[in-house]
């Protein structure tokens, strides 16, 4: 089904848009913490009709804990394979719920190798032995533009934000080595990083990872500007690796500099471990560094590549989010953030008791 933008209902979004950009400016406001939660398009049937009923059952227990905003991959028509417009039946469950929905795009994930070869060829990361690698290259204009323009697509529809995941190189410094992105470099520092020591002895190749992860940040400063440009209230928001000074060498990904620069009105450190002193540390100078320039919603990891989060475990993080004075929490993801986690949280931290308590 073709994109269309609904004739109604941009207003609540909008304004919902607004009040959050504008407590970015201060993060001592009352502005109610965020609680949201990364969601798969795999949760509903292909069926349209049962998925709506899935959905408004999803939704009607997300309600009932505050869930107040999802980050939703695959959105778009070509993401999957539904046939009928997902985004916008999330959009509409959503504003009966008071849930905002933030369309999730992810550039350095990865690609199908051989559909890629066919379509883009030049666009892949290529190795130092020449082989390509299931990434795009986002050293490469052409690539970045390809982003922008898909992200733009999202805005057709009453979004309350664009949300960026892997938007980073894989890890780790797996950089693009094809001739042109080469030459590029080499014309700014007179050497191809083939042609020097692969270590930080070699100023050259500190100089590589730096230009890389500068390419990075050039993308997300092209989305901050198409934003602008579409005069939309739209929130852009990040997910990022909790440590900002290896995130920025491994992975190109320099996340302090799109807080300090503005670029994002709020990351999401994907904090999931199950050490509660590592999850505090972490989500403490996430918060030092955004100051009052960003909004700080920690990732709470219930079963993911890194944890398996318990009952107990789940209630002391959001415990430790509160005392640590984040902005909220995202929990990740909907496939394990399920009923029972939901239970426990809504007869702890998310009670009315609690509830009163946060609003005093």
């Amino acid at each position: 089904m073709k994109c269309m933008k609904t004739s109604t209902g941009f207003f609540p979004f909008a304004l919902f848009g607004l009040l959050l950009l504008s407590s970015c400016k201060n993060s001592m406001d009352s502005t109610p913490e965020l609680r949201g939660v990364w969601l798969h398009p795999g949760l509903f049937s292909p069926d349209q009709d049962r998925a709506i009923i899935q959905m408004d059952s999803l939704f009607n227990l997300y309600s009932e804990v505050g869930i107040n905003n999802l980050f939703c991959y695959n959105t778009l028509p070509d993401e999957n394979s539904f046939g009928w417009d997902y985004l916008g039946s999330l959009i509409r469950k959503g504003r009966e719920k008071g849930i905002g929905i933030h369309p999730i795009f992810y550039p350095g994930y990865t690609r199908n190798l051989e559909k890629e070869i066919a379509r883009n060829p030049s666009w892949l990361i290529r190795d130092m032995d020449g082989k390509f690698q299931p990434h795009l290259n986002l050293a490469n204009p052409e690539v970045r533009k390809y982003w922008v323009d898909r992200i733009r697509e999202s805005l057709k529809y009453d979004i309350a934000g664009i949300h960026l995941d892997y938007i980073r190189f894989p890890t780790t410094q797996v950089y693009s080595y094809d001739s042109a992105t080469c030459e590029v470099f080499k014309k700014e520092f007179q050497y191809s990083p083939i042609e020097v020591s692969h270590d930080c002895g070699s100023m050259i190749w500190c100089e590589w990872i730096k230009w890389n992860s500068k390419q990075v940040t050039t993308l997300v400063t092209d989305i901050r500007h198409m934003i602008k440009e579409s005069g939309k209230p739209v929130l852009l928001g990040a997910d990022v690796f909790p440590d900002m000074e290896t995130a920025d060498v491994l992975i190109g990904q320099n996340w302090e500099e799109w807080i300090s620069t503005g670029l994002v009105d709020f990351v999401c450190p994907m904090t999931y471990t199950n050490n509660t002193q590592l999850f505090r540390d972490y989500i403490r100078k996430a918060i030092t560094v955004a100051g009052n320039k960003c909004k700080v919603y920690p990732g709470i990891g219930v079963h993911t590549a890194h944890n398996d989060i318990t009952k107990d475990l789940i209630v002391k993080e959001v415990e430790i989010t509160r005392e640590e004075k984040a902005n909220g929490m995202v929990f990740f993801s909907g496939y394990s953030f399920n009923k029972e986690m939901m239970d426990v949280l809504k007869a702890s931290v998310f009670s009315e008791n609690q509830e009163l308590l946060l609003r005093n």
